[in-house]
């Protein structure tokens, strides 16, 4: 199952800042490398998790943080396949860019994202896209897995 990831999601196995959120990301990581699910992300998601991994770990560490991120997603969906949905969603939302990144992908993959921003979740869910909003919603997220399977 394809799902999209965005970046808070794996920026939680190198952070403290939210302990009960790391176990989560370790479950998605485990559904990953397990072949359980794919993770997709637009290749903005690269660029984010860089800069916001390298605000509290070393350039040393943040380079190794970024070959797992590399190697936990299957497929970064270009810009140029998610313009029209971009364009389409700021037209409509007026929302933040990066978010919009990640649901213009959900959009073009038909696929769920998982996210720890609570507002992206909400914009998603209310353009139809299935959403989960990992802090509060993993359990649901998890559960959905196991109807597909």
């Amino acid at each position: 199952m394809r799902v999209v990831v965005e970046t808070s999601v794996v920026v939680n196995l190198f952070s403290g800042f939210y302990p009960e959120r790391i176990e989560t990301a370790k479950k998605v990581v485990k559904l990953a490398e397990g072949a359980d699910i794919e993770l997709y992300a637009p290749r903005f998601g690269e660029i984010e998790f860089l800069s916001v991994i390298r605000r509290f770990l070393s350039e040393d560490m943040s380079k190794e943080a970024l070959g797992i991120y590399l190697h936990l997603i299957s497929g970064f969906i270009e810009e140029e396949l998610i313009l029209p949905h971009l364009r389409q969603l700021a037209f409509k939302t007026a929302h933040r860019v990066p978010d919009l990144y990640f649901i213009a992908t959900s959009k073009l993959l038909n696929a769920p994202l998982i996210t720890n921003d609570k507002r992206m979740s909400e914009l998603a869910k209310k353009l139809g896209i299935k959403a989960f909003y990992m802090a509060d919603e993993a359990g649901r997220f998890f559960k959905s897995l196991e109807v597909v399977k």
